[in-house]
């Protein structure tokens, strides 16, 4: 479970995975509704081919925003950045490699050392696994460790269920995707956490250099997680990785 400043956002902590593809536990029907899904986001070279990504990932409740954080991601090389404040409000950035999870936290400008640090790398991570999966779950359908089992239809959408096999954070979830036949996105999501919590969202998508990314999230209980600014970047200033005070 990770928590998103004092809401329960729910675990949603899938890792970019780095497992072979086992195809006896994805149905034909499942993985041609995946494959048609990728192909209306944009296309799988298009994906690959995005290098920097800069996303938000605001939270509110009632109307009243809960929580903020800010993103910069290399995907080519696993460098990140993220911005974001503490159970305090001082402002707080971590800037890290997502291959070895190294690097450094700063809050108020000043580095954190020693445990310190070791915690503020370790919540840093947290929140881009949370974060970017809401960004770009339909991505990562085909990845290795994740089975999909077709469902049926339900209120006019294809329902697929995915689960996961020593994935990420919290393998044990189990997820409901309805997919529409016309437009072939997942429109709607409904999950089971492994610690048995439950949820159920509906998803809005922008589109960026050709390629779809998530923009809002909306429940039935008047919450929202929206993406914010999200953009598809050709090129940032190093300082962006290395500099706590460039953005």
């Amino acid at each position: 479970m990770h928590r998103t400043g004092s809401v329960l956002i729910g675990g949603l902590l899938l890792a970019m995975a780095a497992y072979p593809a086992d195809d006896s536990k994805r149905d034909a029907r499942s993985v041609a509704i995946a494959e048609a899904m990728v192909k209306a986001m944009g296309g799988q070279d298009a994906w690959n081919s995005a290098h920097f990504l800069r996303f938000d990932f605001k939270v509110s409740k009632g109307g009243k925003e809960v929580a903020s954080r800010s993103h910069l991601w290399d995907k080519r090389t696993g460098r990140y950045r993220l911005d974001d404040t503490t159970k305090q409000g001082s402002p707080r950035t971590a800037l890290m490699n997502l291959a070895n999870r190294e690097g450094s936290v700063y809050v108020g400008g000043k580095k954190l050392e020693g445990a310190d640090s070791a915690k503020g790398l370790k919540e840093a991570y947290g929140s881009y696994i949370n974060d970017v999966y809401w960004l770009m779950m339909p991505w990562k359908w085909l990845d290795g460790g994740v089975h999909l089992k077709y469902l049926g239809q339900q209120k006019g959408y294809d329902v697929v269920e995915l689960t996961f096999d020593h994935v990420g954070l919290t393998p044990g979830d189990m997820y409901h995707a309805f997919v529409s036949p016309k437009t072939h996105m997942m429109e709607h999501w409904e999950y089971t956490l492994q610690s048995g919590d439950k949820g159920s969202w509906d998803w809005q998508y922008g589109e960026h250099k050709g390629v779809k990314l998530a923009s809002n999230h909306t429940n039935d209980q008047g919450m929202a997680i929206n993406m914010g600014t999200v953009d598809i970047l050709d090129s940032v200033p190093d300082e962006s990785f290395t500099n706590p005070a460039k953005k």
